[in-house]
C-alpha cells in the first residue's frame, strides 16, 4: 500500500512538472506575438501587414518587426542585467556612451534567415593595391621611320625594282631607276671641276666640287654613287633610288615608263622593327601614366601572348567630347610578328603600395556614400557607412577578385558581410536601423494592411547596380554556354526589374514608366527553352535596358559599354560591359571576342 501510494505521488509530480513545461513555450510564444508591430517583406519594405502572410507582390513570406523597446525599458533592462552580473563595476561615461550608440544601429537578423539568403562574410584585410587600367588601340607604324621618295629631278621611270606593298628590302638595295637629263648634265658639271682641279691642282675650285657634290645628294645620289663617279669621270643620267634602310615597301605609286615631276611621290619604305599604339584613357586615369611605364599589350592576332609596351607620350589635352587623353605607346616588334592595323589591348599596372581592401561586392552604393554592414555576432548587424578609393582586380591564374581601397570608416580584421547586401539592407529599412543611425525619425504613423508606397529615389542608384550585376552574370553565363544557370538568373532579372516599378522615379515620371514598363515586360518573358532562344531573349532585354540606361543611368564607378556583333542576327545584337575585353553572349565559346565597342553610357545630370 505504501509503495503504490508513493508511486501516484510520484505519478502526478511528474504530470505537472511536464504540463509545466509544455506551457512555458506557449506563453513564450505568445509575448513573442505581442512583441510584433507588423509584418512585411524583405524584399519590399513597403508591405505593412498585421498579420502573417504572403507578399502581394513577390509571394514570399512577411516577416515580423517586432515593437521598439522604450529607453526606460532599455535602462531597466540595463541595470537588471548588471545586478544579476553579481554587482559588476560599471562601465566608463565614455564606455556606456558607445555601447548605447552601438546599441541604436544594430538590427538582428537570425542567423537561420541569413544562412536562407546566402549571406556569406568576409574580412577587412592589408593587400598590394595593384591598379588596373585597361584601354584599346591600333597599331600603327612609327612615322619617325617612315621614308617617302620623292622625285627630286624631273623624269621618267625607267625600271621598277620592287613593284608591291609588303615586298621586303635591306639597307641600300634598288627600288627603281629614273632616267633624267637634268641629272646628266649636273653629273658632267661635277667631272669638269673634277678635271680642272686635277689640271691646276688642288684649291683652285673646291668649293664649286662641293656644291656640285651637294646638289647631287639633294637628288638622292648616294655618296657611294658619287665616289664612283669621281673615280670614272664618266656621267650618268641614271638616277638609282635605294633603300635607306631595313624594312618593307609600304606604297609603290611609279610605273615604269611613268613620267615625273618634281615632287610627286614614288614609293614608301617602313621601318617596322618598332609599332606605336594610341589608346585613349579617361581623365581621372592619367593622373596615375607617366613616360616610361611599362604597359602589357594582348592583342587578338595572338591570344596565348602578351607583349611589352612602354608609354612614350601623354597628350596633355583632354577631348571635350569623350573626356579622355590620347597616350601612345612604342611597342618593339623585333621578331617582326606584328603589324600595322592590328587592334591591341592595353593594360598598364599600377602598383600603389599595400592598403586596407574590402570586396567590391561588399560595399552597396547609396549615393554619395558606400555602405557596409558589420557582423557583430549572433545575428546581430552594424551598418556603417565607409569611404573608399579606387578599385582594383587581382588575378591568380585562377579566380579573378575585385576589391576597393578602405580610406575611412574600418579596421583590419573587421568582419563584414560580403553577400546578399541587397537582402540585409533590406532588412535593416524593415527594422529602422539605418534611419535611425542617421538621426532621421521613424514615420509616426503606420501604414495599413498590404499598403504599399514607393519607396525613395534614394534608392535607385542601388537597384540599378544589383540590376546591373544579375545583368553581367547572365552575360558571363551565355557568353559560356552554360544553360543549366539561365532559368534562376532570368528570374533574379526579373525580380530586380520588378523593384524599379516601385521606386519613385529619379525625373521624368512619364517617360520612367514607359521604359521600365518595356524592361519589364522583356524580362517576363525571358523563359528560354534552349540556349538559342536564351540568347534571342538576351538581346531583346539588352536593348530596353540600353534605352532606359541611355535617360536613367546613375553614376557608378566603372565606365559600361555598348557592344555589338555583327554576326548575330535573330534579335538585337548589342549588350552592355564594363571593359572592352569583348565576351561574346551570342556566340558563346565559338567567336568570344566578335564584337565592336560601339561607345559608352554615362550617368545623367
Amino acid at each position: 500500500m505504501k509503495t503504490g501510494f508513493v508511486l501516484k505521488i510520484t505519478l502526478v509530480a511528474l504530470i505537472a512538472v511536464v504540463i509545466s513545461a509544455c506551457s512555458k513555450p506557449e506563453s513564450s510564444k505568445q509575448a513573442v506575438k505581442d512583441n510584433v508591430d507588423y509584418w512585411t517583406c524583405t524584399m519590399h519594405p513597403s508591405v505593412h501587414a498585421k498579420t502573417p502572410g504572403k507578399c502581394p507582390i513577390c509571394s514570399m513570406d512577411l516577416v515580423p518587426v517586432m515593437k521598439k523597446v522604450s529607453n526606460d525599458n532599455a535602462g531597466g533592462m540595463t541595470k537588471n542585467a548588471s545586478a544579476s552580473m553579481g554587482g559588476m563595476p560599471m562601465s566608463s561615461p565614455i564606455q556606456k556612451a558607445e555601447s548605447q550608440k552601438a546599441q541604436s544601429t544594430e538590427f538582428m537578423v537570425p542567423v537561420e534567415r541569413q544562412q536562407q539568403i546566402g549571406v556569406t562574410y568576409a574580412s577587412v584585410a592589408k593587400r598590394p593595391i595593384e591598379l588596373s587600367i585597361r584601354s584599346v588601340g591600333i597599331l600603327e607604324s612609327d612615322s619617325s621611320k617612315m621614308f617617302d621618295y620623292v622625285a627630286r629631278v624631273d623624269g621618267y621611270v625607267q625600271e621598277l625594282k620592287v613593284n608591291s606593298p609588303g615586298q621586303q628590302v635591306s639597307q641600300g638595295e634598288p627600288l627603281l631607276t629614273i632616267y633624267s637629263p637634268d641629272l646628266r648634265s649636273t653629273e658632267q658639271e661635277l667631272v669638269n671641276l673634277l678635271n680642272d682641279r686635277d689640271r691646276n691642282g688642288r684649291g683652285s675650285n673646291d668649293q664649286l666640287i662641293e656644291a656640285s657634290k651637294r646638289r647631287l645628294k639633294l637628288w638622292n645620289v648616294s655618296d657611294q654613287e658619287i665616289a664612283e663617279l669621281e673615280k670614272s669621270r664618266k656621267p650618268s643620267d641614271q638616277l638609282m633610288l635605294r633603300s635607306p634602310f631595313d624594312g618593307v615597301v609600304g606604297e609603290v605609286m611609279a610605273r615604269p615608263g611613268m613620267s615625273v615631276k618634281m615632287g610627286d611621290k614614288l614609293a614608301t619604305v617602313l621601318d617596322l622593327s618598332t609599332l606605336w599604339i594610341w589608346a585613349e584613357f579617361y581623365e581621372n586615369e592619367v593622373s596615375l601614366l607617366k613616360p616610361g611605364q611599362t604597359t602589357d599589350v594582348n592583342l587578338p592576332a595572338f591570344p596565348n601572348q602578351i607583349f611589352k609596351g612602354q608609354i612614350a607620350v601623354i597628350n596633355p589635352v583632354i577631348d571635350p567630347a569623350k573626356r579622355t587623353a590620347r597616350v601612345r605607346i612604342d611597342i618593339p616588334n623585333a621578331k617582326a610578328q606584328l603589324r600595322p592595323g592590328m587592334y591591341a589591348n592595353v593594360e598598364v599596372k599600377i602598383d600603389d603600395g599595400e592598403g586596407l581592401t574590402i570586396p567590391v561586392q561588399a560595399a552597396l552604393p547609396t549615393g554619395e556614400r558606400m555602405l557596409v554592414f558589420l557582423d557583430r555576432g549572433q545575428g546581430k548587424l552594424l551598418p556603417r557607412y565607409v569611404q573608399v578609393g579606387r578599385s582594383f582586380t587581382t588575378f591568380d591564374g585562377q579566380q579573378e577578385e575585385s576589391y576597393y581601397q578602405v580610406v575611412k570608416g574600418l579596421k583590419e580584421g573587421d568582419r563584414i558581410v560580403d553577400s546578399a547586401n541587397f537582402l540585409i539592407d533590406a532588412e535593416s529599412q524593415v527594422q529602422g536601423a539605418l534611419k535611425d543611425w542617421e538621426g532621421e525619425k521613424q514615420p509616426s504613423a503606420t501604414p495599413g494592411v498590404n499598403q504599399i508606397s514607393p519607396r525613395q529615389g534614394s534608392d535607385f542608384g542601388a537597384l540599378v547596380k544589383v540590376l546591373l550585376d544579375s545583368y553581367k552574370g547572365m552575360q558571363r553565363i551565355l557568353a559560356g554556354s552554360e544553360f543549366p544557370k539561365v532559368s534562376a538568373e532570368a528570374q533574379d532579372l526579373q525580380k530586380q526589374v520588378h523593384l524599379l516599378l516601385e521606386i519613385e522615379p529619379p525625373s521624368k515620371p512619364g517617360r520612367y514608366q514607359d521604359l521600365v514598363g518595356k524592361l519589364h515586360s522583356s524580362a517576363d518573358q525571358f523563359t528560354p527553352d534552349n540556349i538559342e532562344q536564351a540568347r534571342i531573349d538576351f538581346g531583346q532585354f539588352s536593348a530596353a535596358l540600353i534605352a532606359f540606361l541611355r535617360e536613367f543611368m546613375p553614376q557608378l564607378d566603372d565606365p559600361l559599354y555598348t557592344i555589338e556583333c555583327p554576326v548575330w542576327k535573330k534579335s538585337p545584337a548589342i549588350w552592355l560591359q564594363d571593359s572592352t575585353q569583348i565576351k561574346n553572349p551570342f556566340l558563346g565559346p565559338d567567336m568570344p571576342a566578335c564584337g565592336t565597342v560601339q561607345g559608352e553610357i554615362h550617368a545623367q545630370g
